[in-house]
């Protein structure tokens, strides 16, 4: 009797019963089986070491040298950074579109200084010359205070119609180097040309 007998399952008798020898048995294949790891050659850092390695990596330790210099960087793009916001006020834009947008004897000055004093320098054997030249270069600059005065009085109007609650606090001693200077080389540049309106 097959009584204890293990449960046996009959094969097909359409299928051969056994593996023939040309055909040689399949490998069993492990299902899940882990890729073969690196070899570990240290040891698992600890709690303490993992929180050390991050700080580090957070914060690293600088020598004196880069310190200094990663100083001096904030320090100069925090300067630059409150240039542009104090340059970027309203008044002052207005100001600057005002002298770049129109023509003024002050912005010759200094060329025709350079000219008179080289001229001077040139015709020092001739007192008439010489005369000559520094009542020019006197006339030039009355030209450029009353210049500079007519400026102001209309800037002043203006900024009053565009913005009546500006005040015009230190404009004046930012309006006359500008005026002095070479458009080109004014900073911040122009962004309005001659005669255009803003």
């Amino acid at each position: 009797m097959g009584l204890f007998r293990p449960y046996e399952q009959k094969t097909p008798t359409s299928q051969p019963a056994r593996q023939t020898a040309s055909q040689p048995a399949p490998e069993p294949v492990a299902v899940g089986a882990p890729a073969t790891a690196a070899p570990k050659n240290r040891p698992t850092p600890t709690r303490q070491q993992a929180q050390a390695a991050r700080m580090e990596a957070l914060h690293p330790k600088l020598t004196k040298r880069q310190a200094t210099a990663q100083d001096r960087a904030a320090t100069e793009k925090k300067r630059v950074a409150q240039m542009q916001a104090t340059d970027n006020q309203p008044e002052r834009v207005l100001l600057r579109n005002y002298v770049d947008s129109r023509l003024s004897v002050t912005q010759f000055i200094l060329p025709i200084m350079l000219i008179v004093f080289a001229g001077s320098m040139g015709l020092a054997n001739y007192p008439v010359m010489t005369f000559a030249l520094t009542i020019f270069l006197y006339a030039t600059v009355v030209a450029c205070i009353v210049n500079c005065w007519l400026f102001w009085q209309g800037f002043k109007r203006e900024l009053a119609q565009r913005q009546p609650h500006a005040t015009t606090k230190g404009l004046m001693w930012i309006m006359i180097p500008r005026m002095m200077m070479i458009p080109r080389m004014r900073q911040p540049g122009p962004v309005v040309k001659r005669g255009e309106s803003y």
